[in-house]
This record gives structure tokens, sequence and C-alpha cells, in this order.
């Protein structure tokens, strides 16, 4: 028969690490509503967390410094992260990295919503430069 006491343990302590980062999260929010809505359908909290950490590092760039910065909305042209977040996630890449400047741009939205999270050659050429960021 498997220790109870042991057991417990192990609960609690992904219980609080949950909390820690539910609590990481609702203070990304807070700060920065926008990035709730982005975020509430994922599931996952700690790529849930991660999403919250590159949009904070997006939502801090110099935005206005893009092309077509002047055409943002939700039906012209949306901000695209060249080196999809969700790669970012996946490839364990630092949020502050994804979020950079050099990996933004504003492309007309249906374009954005075509591209998805796919890997194109721009992606790629988008990853390498990440990479040799320092920070």
């Amino acid at each position: 028969m498997k220790n109870p006491t042991k057991y417990k343990k192990k609960i609690v302590k992904k219980t609080d690490l949950t909390d820690e980062i539910k609590k990481k999260i609702r203070e990304i929010c807070k700060n920065h509503p926008k990035i709730k809505q982005k975020i509430k359908n994922i599931k996952d909290l700690e790529k849930k967390l991660y999403y919250a950490m590159v949009w904070e590092v997006t939502e801090s760039q110099p935005l206005h410094i893009l092309e077509n910065f002047n055409k943002r909305g939700w039906r012209d042209h949306h901000l695209d992260h060249i080196y999809p977040i969700s790669m970012g996630f996946k490839e364990k890449i630092p949020p502050v990295k994804v979020g950079n400047i050099k990996n933004l741009r504003f492309i007309p939205y249906t374009e954005n919503l075509d591209k998805g999270f796919k890997i194109t050659t721009e992606s790629m050429n988008a990853l390498r430069r990440i990479k040799r960021r320092r920070k």
C-alpha cells in the first residue's frame, strides 16, 4: 500500500505551483487588461502564463515604429509574431525574445489568420535572429 503522506505532499507542491502560476497571470492581466482577452481560451496554465509573458513584452515594445502601425485594427492589420508564440512555447524560447520588436510586424488580418502558427521561411529567419539576441 502506498504511503498517503507522500501522496499528499506531492499534491500540495503541485497546488502551490498552480497557485503561483495563476497569481503571475492575474498580475500580468491586471497591469495589461488587453492580455486577458488574448489568453482566455488557453487551458494549460503554463502555456497561458507563457503567452501572457510574451504579450506583456510585446505590448512594451515601441510598436509605433513598425510599418502599418497606423492601420492596426481587428478588421485591418493584426500584430503578428513572425515566429509564432506557440512555437516559442514548444521550443522553450524565452518570452522576451518572442515578444521582441524584431519578431513583430503588422500584416493584413486575413494573412495573419491564414498563417496561424505555421512555420514559414520568414519564421525560420526570425528564429535565427531571436536566438542570436542576447536578451
